[in-house]
């Protein structure tokens, strides 16, 4: 099983309470990992394993949905899994925010592409 989620511990949190979803333009990870856009898609179904920024293993993830949407017209699915059911200018507002933290030096358009992943826990017995 490859490793396929570095989380933080706020993420990480998310995650073990039920779904963690992430969010990043493609250009942004085609820049740092070309090709892992189209892998992930062919990989909805798989386990990972997890782990923490030090690279320590925390858990296992099932990746249930991957996915490529706009910023300006985001797919209902995304809406719902962060929070903001149809409302899309919060939406648009916050990730903007958001964006502009880690990514100071890019800007989001209405036309750039989101990739999105959607990570269940998983809880061996």
């Amino acid at each position: 099983m490859k490793i396929g989620l570095y989380l933080d511990t706020v993420s990480m949190h998310i995650l073990n309470r039920g779904l963690f979803v992430s969010c990043e333009p493609v250009d942004n990870i085609e820049r740092f990992q070309p090709g892992l856009v189209d892998e992930r898609l062919a990989e909805v179904g798989q386990y990972y394993l997890v782990c923490d920024m030090q690279k320590e293993i925390q858990g296992k993830a099932k990746l249930v949905d991957a996915f490529v949407t706009t910023f300006g017209d985001p797919d209902p699915i995304i809406l719902k899994h962060m929070g903001f059911e149809n409302n899309v200018e919060k939406f648009k507002k916050e990730y903007a925010g958001l964006f502009k933290l880690r990514f100071s030096e890019d800007s989001l358009m209405d036309e750039t592409e989101l990739f999105v992943c959607i990570y269940e826990p998983i809880h061996d017995s």
